[in-house]
């Protein structure tokens, strides 16, 4: 026997509640689509734009570990990293096996571009050579620590070279600016110094200076004939002066010649000190004398004469 429609038993109130949950899982999940939907656009879409301003690169050498003057780079101290391509340095190695054995002119650090300009020509040898640019001398003068600057003396400071010497018999002693921003190329056997061998005081005999063919005459007859003193420039000072030298009769009579005060010229009042009051004499000593007279009484003072002696 079959059930009509109109026969069937209304939905009690636990159905109810089935299709509400069931209503509510189902608006869940589409929730949760929905939003995994729209987080995938947004990924596609700053991908998007990321790729359209990203810069094109290409591999540039670079130093992995500070790089010394003077020495051969080993194959351990280089690596390569991407380099926007808009930016690349002049002469850029992208072959770390190019600029093995070659040697640093200057101090390169640690990531900077391994570049031909920082770099000796190729072949040559480890040294001080290599430093040294065309019609340029390395010459090695003795110094100590006057001479050279109490030990504060680095490569690569500038200098001024004085000389202290007797021109001729006969003729004062003088001091004169022989040589002007010279470059110090080392400082005992140290091409560089590093950290805190920078920052304190590094006492030393020799300082190399370089310069140039017609210089280091006038420095060898300098430092065979008279006493040499390093003079060290301020950082970036290039001003070359023109000086007249020093005897010992110009350097005293400048001396002499300091401002005075012209005898002309009013002396300055003096101020008067009060004199001291004169000490109060002592008061004289009185004798008191009691009088009675019957019924009368009177009292008398009478001054005491000094004794004599």
């Amino acid at each position: 026997m079959s059930i009509r429609p109109d026969e069937q038993s209304p939905a009690t109130p636990r159905d109810k509640r089935k299709r509400r949950a069931a209503w509510g899982v189902t608006f869940l999940v589409v929730a949760i689509l929905a939003a995994v939907g729209v987080a995938l656009l947004l990924t596609r879409y700053m991908d998007a734009r990321v790729a359209a301003v990203r810069v094109p690169t290409s591999g540039v050498v670079v130093a992995q570990v500070d790089i010394p003057v003077a020495t051969p780079i080993k194959p351990e101290w280089l690596g390569v990293v991407p380099w926007p391509v808009t930016a690349l340095p002049p002469g850029a190695a992208s072959e770390p096996a190019a600029l093995v054995g070659q040697v640093a002119i200057v101090p390169i650090t640690r990531g900077e571009a391994v570049l031909p300009s920082k770099l000796a020509t190729a072949g040559a040898r480890s040294g001080l050579a290599t430093l040294l640019p065309a019609g340029m001398r390395a010459v090695a003068v003795r110094v100590d620590d006057v001479v050279g600057v109490a030990g504060f003396l680095h490569p690569g400071d500038r200098v001024d070279v004085i000389v202290t010497m007797q021109p001729r018999e006969g003729v004062p002693y003088t001091s004169k600016i022989v040589l002007q921003n010279v470059k110090v190329l080392a400082v005992g056997q140290h091409l560089e110094l590093r950290g805190k061998d920078a920052e304190k005081p590094n006492p030393v005999t020799v300082a190399t200076l370089m310069v140039t063919g017609d210089e280091s005459e006038r420095l060898a007859l300098s430092a065979s004939k008279g006493q040499l003193l390093l003079s060290l420039r301020a950082l970036g000072d290039e001003e070359l002066v023109d000086t007249k030298g020093i005897t010992p009769p110009v350097l005293f009579a400048s001396a002499a010649q300091e401002p005075r005060v012209a005898a002309s010229e009013p002396a300055k009042p003096r101020t008067r000190v009060a004199a001291r009051p004169a000490p109060a004499e002592p008061a004289k000593e009185k004798q008191v004398v009691e009088i009675l007279r019957g019924d009368l009484y009177e009292k008398r003072n009478f001054e005491a004469k000094e004794s004599r002696r």
